[in-house]
């Protein structure tokens, strides 16, 4: 069996994916926590304490994949949200529950950028990076199928068994994952100099090449508002349920969280279709446009509307990850800070919803859910319209430093990376 895994590294690439990032729990973690006693606004502080975890994390970690091996960091992601999930299962505090947290950023950052700098790794040297957008996508696409097996399973086992037992199928379902990874092969990497050297050069290539740094900030924005769109589903589901689906809110939740794990693996299934087809610009302002609208339509209170613009949301989730993996590989030149860079990247978005999250919370206890989104709406389009200012005078600009970033080259990698 390992070495049938070692003989087909893509398909075994593939079940990682599907396996590691299957966090069970997730469509009903804030059920679980508010059951265990956190108000609304602590559960937006504990988004604070993850984020700014990934923020510590996202580094070091990208630096780890970079000296030690991508799957030695991929295979310890999967075993340290094993022991997150105890953490979420003894937990009574807040306390308690923010060390889960931690541990959950902590495993997600060691998995997060190593497995895309494995696969971009693992092309360069076998087959080409050709097919690197569509496999990305597949890849991508494994993991919400993945997530659809898990969030099934996990509703069921929530409402009829006990709702800690999420948190045991995911560290089962982890655990695997970590396992699967050490079975990757991968060259030997040997990544000299200090933590500084490598973060300092990635800051260099960002501060040199304005392209990379608008095609960050592009990203932090877009995932704020993907990722606020999750912790406010179980509000908005709540006010439009009914009669006996309004009694069994964990099923519905797992339902819907289901329909959009379908949504987001279909997009992220042909997202390389569109990214070989399609200017990756006018997918970024078809992004952006359909963020903004989707949160002012949210705004409005449509019953019918919201739930499929839940869904559309998880769909889009199923293009900005592939989209925003391809526009930063093919930016940036050479493995020796691949994973460390892409770690910047990851860096920057969390640090902006560290920074929005407990407003949104706050915002929505205050006042009210709709006008939160209205409000959100609006900021979002002021955000982008200056990104897009930003991002226009920076494509025209070649790059400052020819060593660690790769210029556009013509044909479909201008596609692809414009």
């Amino acid at each position: 069996m390992w070495d049938r895994l070692q003989r087909r590294p893509l398909l075994t690439y593939f079940v990682y994916r599907a396996l590691a990032l299957t966090w069970a729990f997730a469509p009903f973690q804030v059920y679980y926590l508010q059951r265990r006693g956190l108000s609304v606004a602590e559960v937006f502080d504990l988004n604070v304490v993850f984020s700014l975890s990934a923020v510590a994390f996202e580094v070091p970690t990208g630096i780890f994949a970079d000296r030690r091996g991508r799957r030695v960091s991929m295979s310890a992601g999967g075993f340290v949200m094993a022991l997150a999930c105890a953490f979420f299962i003894v937990g009574k505090s807040f306390w308690a529950f923010a060390a889960a947290n931690v541990l959950c950023a902590l495993s997600m950052a060691l998995s997060s950028g190593a497995d895309s700098a494995y696969l971009y790794d693992h092309l360069n040297t076998t087959q080409g990076t050709a097919k690197y957008a569509r496999l990305e996508g597949w890849s991508t696409a494994a993991k919400g199928v993945g997530n659809l097996a898990a969030v099934l399973v996990g509703a069921l086992l929530y409402q009829y068994v006990h709702p800690a037992s999420v948190f045991v199928l995911t560290a089962l379902l982890t655990c695997t994952a970590g396992v699967v990874a050490l079975s990757l092969p991968e060259a030997p990497t040997r990544q000299g100099g200090q933590v500084a050297d490598h973060l300092r050069r990635a800051l260099e290539a960002l501060r040199a090449d304005g392209r990379l740094l608008a095609v960050v900030s592009f990203g932090a924005v877009s995932f704020v508002l993907l990722r606020l769109s999750l912790f406010a589903d179980q509000p908005h589901l709540e006010a439009h349920l009914h009669g006996e689906w309004l009694r069994r809110t964990v099923i519905s939740m797992g339902l819907l969280a289901a329909a959009k794990e379908v949504s987001s693996a279909v997009v992220a299934g042909v997202s390389g279709s569109i990214l070989q087809n399609v200017r990756a610009r006018w997918l970024a302002l078809g992004l952006a446009g359909g963020l903004v609208a989707a949160y002012g339509f949210m705004g409005e209170d449509h019953a019918p509307l919201c739930t499929v613009l839940m869904i559309a949301l998880a769909g889009s989730f199923g293009l900005f990850s592939p989209l925003m993996r391809a526009l930063m590989n093919r930016l940036i030149e050479g493995p020796r800070d691949r994973a460390t860079l892409l770690s910047v990247e990851g860096m920057g978005r969390r640090l902006l919803f560290a920074a929005v999250s407990p407003v949104f919370g706050r915002a929505v206890e205050a006042s009210s859910l709709h006008a939160t989104f209205t409000g959100t709406a609006w900021v979002a389009a002021i955000a982008y319209a200056v990104l897009g200012v930003s991002a226009l005078l920076s494509f025209r600009v070649p790059s400052l430093s020819p060593v660690a970033v790769k210029r556009p080259v013509s044909g479909s990698a201008v596609a692809t990376a414009t």
